[in-house]
């Protein structure tokens, strides 16, 4: 039987060449985020979800660095392979556990996680505010959400912007030619969340990134 199409990476090379990535350009990046996740939520232990997981590299640094159990998910095959494979590499076995499955049709009951997380994934989602639902949904009372874009630090980006020219790429991360990529209007990020219901959230926009953080009434 062949195997279904694959919703993003088209080829097997595409996907190992953005593990690659994870592994050397971006490899500092992630426990930097971590650390800032654990932080800003205050939530170190429970079940975290990881949304648009990639080959697991944030969700790996959150589980060293915490006591969650986290859930990598993504609706790539491709990338639920690599991320099988880095977290055997790790030993993280049963503290990491990938997901196949699409941010639009969260394959959970509601009320199952402490924490939601996702990193770079939200310009690809395509309907935000369903998306943002579904999150909702599946976070417990108390819980929270860490959604959004960055590096964790200006001295990180720059580093980053270093390792791609290195590398021939030229493009502007934050802003690149990429199918698939969605930029939003001013406002529209916070009309989507108040358009789910959710009152409780704030927007961090610095050296860090650029994140929602939000927070599920108990």
């Amino acid at each position: 039987m062949n195997e279904a199409p694959d919703p993003f990476w088209k080829t097997a090379g595409d996907a190992r060449q953005y593990d690659e990535f994870t592994k050397t350009t971006f490899a500092a990046i992630y426990p930097v985020i971590a650390g800032q996740v654990l932080e800003r939520t205050g939530i170190s232990r429970g079940t975290c979800l990881d949304v648009g997981s990639g080959p697991a590299p944030l969700a790996i640094a959150l589980a060293l660095q915490s006591d969650l159990r986290v859930t990598a998910l993504d609706s790539s095959s491709k990338m639920q392979s690599l991320a099988a494979r880095n977290i055997h590499d790790r030993g993280l076995e049963g503290r990491v556990i990938p997901m196949l499955g699409d941010v639009h049709a969260i394959p959970a009951d509601g009320e199952t996680f402490d924490l939601v997380v996702s990193r770079g994934s939200y310009h690809f989602w395509v309907d935000l505010p369903g998306a943002l639902r579904e999150i909702h949904r599946v976070l417990k009372s108390g819980g929270m959400a860490y959604i959004g874009g960055g590096y964790g630090s200006l001295e990180a980006r720059k580093s980053v912007l270093a390792g791609r020219k290195k590398r021939g790429i030229v493009d502007d991360p934050d802003n690149p030619s990429r199918p698939r990529f969605r930029k939003f209007r001013p406002g529209e990020i916070e009309s989507s969340i108040e358009a789910v219901g959710i009152e409780d959230y704030r927007i961090i926009s610095d050296d860090s990134g650029f994140w929602m953080v939000i927070r599920k009434s108990a």
